[in-house]
């Protein structure tokens, strides 16, 4: 038979007691061991209930925890100085409470606003080829050789169809920018077109400028079947289309020369000649700086947008960008107001900054200006403040102005206090004090006990109902009482009229709820048969508070917000108080602004109980495993004396077979 749940520890692997004698031993020993270990169940019971309440207890430490984080964050000194602004024209300006810095509510009116503008620098137009220059190779017009070998700001391309095709007036024509030069390509635009629009006329001006018009009919220009990027390079795809009934023109943004950006800057054509990204003068390895900020240049694989990049990228405190309509470099001061950018401070080896025409004549310098505000005084005059930024934070106390655009018509802006983050933060911390004080008082609830039921003699005694894991833990339900007192108590600086809590709407609960029970018989609630019970309302309180009163607290913080503060946060404050005493309790430091509060104990009032559960349950569980040594030594002890008796009785069996055999043969001789 199986010995897995024989009790001792002398079982062989597998035992089949009682074989000489008939008496299933085992059966004998293991209930006889049963009620040696029948201690065991209620020592079992009392670990279990022990364990229970050593859980309940860092359940109630951890929220206890939790109050002292909300005190943390009810200690944040921005809580009382925040601040909402409000502006009546949000196009042309927002505004906002500026962190811990005091602002007088109020309505404040602004007659008219300047918004800050940054310094820039455009640079020359003429710093790449007009598309009418002669290529020195071979020594004629730009216009008049492959448009894909001129001096094109945007490289041209015939598209995926092989053919690049463009629509004009509603006729598409053909072209091919590897073997068609622009001279070319507009002749054959205006041939087709003409077809139906005599009056149409496609040309290039001395400047490079591409026109467009018809002295018959209005223009309309591209179509969705259209491949390639002639209009692009014609800069005619963003130019403004002016039509009447009866004719239209089309004028191109601007040459169709200037530099190509795309093209690194020592580029050559197909003839092999050096066109230089188009440069009229030639960009060399090396370098140039921006306030100060050396930028590198490779010729061999940087263009003007690499450049423009690797500008973006090197916090010189500018913006660089590249205009294709215009064929102009800007240069925009990162910070607003009439601040300069220095160019070339040491040097420009590279060229760049004199052949894109950011230095020397054609360049064009526009100084920042500065943000105006002109605010209406409280005397009735007007006060004019000035900013480098348009964020302007030195005309509303506290506030800050984000100016957008300007405007010469009043607008105002509202301050107000804004609570509501004080308003959350006391809300947090009701919601965990009462979680934590609820814990509490469930964990150390005493025990109902009923009435017994008159005339029954003889009846079991009355057994309690209910009753918290930790009825009795006389620290715990100190704990509670101090919880309730400092927060019921007088707390703050008590010569501002703002003592208690109560006074901003945090109040503790006026009633308190109490069971109670009859000798009736029948079914409570639960379903069981024990005697019915109710629940009693009873003035007092349970040390939990009420639901949080906005109304009141936000009157007081507009009436004073310096006692409030006071009241919550001083030397003499609610997170002061609570705190320190709280972290003698939880053994976890309460930190406010002004550092640690309480003594960190070696070991804190929770930990101490816990401490003590444990060695109650480390006791007990020894007293088991006592009952347990001494129940398995008696079951060997028995198992042994058992044992033996089968030995004897075997051997007693032997020697009578013997002596029967000797019987047997002595009578028959």
């Amino acid at each position: 038979m199986s010995t897995s749940n024989i009790p001792g520890t002398n079982i062989p692997p597998i035992s089949f007691p009682g074989i000489v004698s008939g008496i299933d031993y085992n059966s004998i020993i293991q209930k006889l061991t049963s009620a040696t270990l029948y201690p065991t169940i209620s020592l079992n019971q009392q670990i279990a209930t022990l364990n229970q309440a050593n859980l309940a207890l860092v359940n109630i430490n951890g929220l206890l925890a939790s109050v002292q984080t909300t005190l943390q964050n009810l200690s944040n000194v921005s809580l009382f100085d925040s601040y909402n602004a409000l502006s009546s024209n949000t196009s042309v300006a927002t505004a906002q409470g500026i962190p811990s810095v005091v602002a007088t509510p109020g309505v404040y009116t602004i007659d008219s606003v300047q918004t800050a503008t940054s310094t820039t620098i455009v640079s020359n137009a003429g710093a790449g080829h007009n598309i009418n220059d002669n290529i020195d190779s071979p020594g004629v017009s730009s216009a008049t050789v492959p448009l894909v070998d001129s001096y094109a700001a945007i490289t041209p391309a015939n598209g995926s169809t092989g053919l690049g095709k463009v629509t004009v007036d509603g006729v598409q024509v053909s072209y091919d920018v590897t073997s068609q030069s622009l001279d070319t390509i507009l002749s054959n635009i205006q041939t087709a077109v003409q077809a139906v629009d005599p009056g149409f006329t496609a040309s290039v001006n001395a400047g490079g400028v591409v026109t467009f018009a018809s002295t018959d009919k209005p223009i309309s220009i591209g179509s969705a079947s259209d491949s390639g990027n002639l209009l692009d390079v014609l800069k005619l795809t963003n130019a403004q289309v002016v039509n009447t009934p009866t004719s239209g023109q089309v004028v191109g943004t601007s040459d169709v020369g200037g530099i190509n950006q795309a093209l690194a800057f020592n580029s050559t054509n197909a003839t092999g000649y050096a066109t230089n990204a188009n440069f009229i003068t030639a960009v060399t390895s090396g370098s140039f700086t921006i306030n100060g900020v050396a930028i590198s240049v490779n010729a061999a694989t940087d263009n003007t947008a690499s450049v423009i990049a690797r500008i973006n990228a090197a916090n010189a405190g500018v913006l660089a960008g590249y205009d294709a309509t215009t064929n102009q470099v800007t240069l925009t001061a990162t910070q607003s107001g009439p601040q300069s950018i220095v160019l070339g401070s040491s040097g420009d080896t590279s060229n760049f900054l004199s052949a894109v025409g950011l230095t020397g004549p054609g360049a064009t310098t526009t100084i920042g200006q500065q943000a105006q505000i002109l605010l209406q005084t409280p005397s009735g005059g007007t006060q004019t403040i000035y900013s480098n930024s348009n964020q302007v934070t030195t005309a509303i106390p506290g506030i800050q102005i984000n100016l957008l655009s300007n405007t010469t018509q009043p607008f105002t802006i509202s301050v107000s206090q804004d609570s509501s983050q004080l308003v959350n933060a006391a809300t947090a911390f009701v919601s965990a004090y009462n979680a934590a004080v609820s814990e509490i008082n469930t964990a150390t609830a005493a025990p109902l006990i009923p009435p017994s039921p008159s005339g029954a003699l003889g009846a079991p005694p009355v057994q309690p109902i209910g009753g918290g894991l930790l009825y009795g833990n006389t620290e715990l339900s100190l704990v509670q009482n101090q919880l309730t007192n400092i927060v019921g108590g007088f707390l703050g600086d008590q010569t501002t009229g703002y003592n208690s809590l109560s006074q901003i709407g945090v109040k503790l609960t006026s009633t308190m709820s109490q069971l109670t029970t009859s000798n009736n018989t029948g079914q409570n609630s639960t379903g069981s048969n024990a005697p019915p019970v109710s629940v009693t309302q009873l003035q007092g309180s349970d040390g939990t508070l009420q639901p949080l009163n906005a109304s009141a607290l936000v009157a007081a913080l507009q009436a004073n917000p310096t006692a409030v503060q006071a009241l919550l946060t001083g030397p003499n404050g609610l997170a002061s108080q609570l705190g320190g005493y709280l972290t003698g309790v939880t053994g976890i430091p309460t930190i406010l602004p002004s550092g640690v509060v309480g003594q960190i104990p070696s070991v804190s009032i929770l930990q101490n109980d816990e401490n003590t559960l444990a060695s109650q349950i480390a006791s007990i569980q020894q007293q088991v495993q006592n009952i347990k040594d001494v129940a398995n030594a008696q079951a060997d002890q028995l198992r042994s004396e058992f044992v033996n008796t089968e030995t004897q009785l075997s051997q007693y069996q032997a020697l009578q077979q013997q002596l029967s055999g000797f019987f047997k043969q002595s009578g028959s001789s």
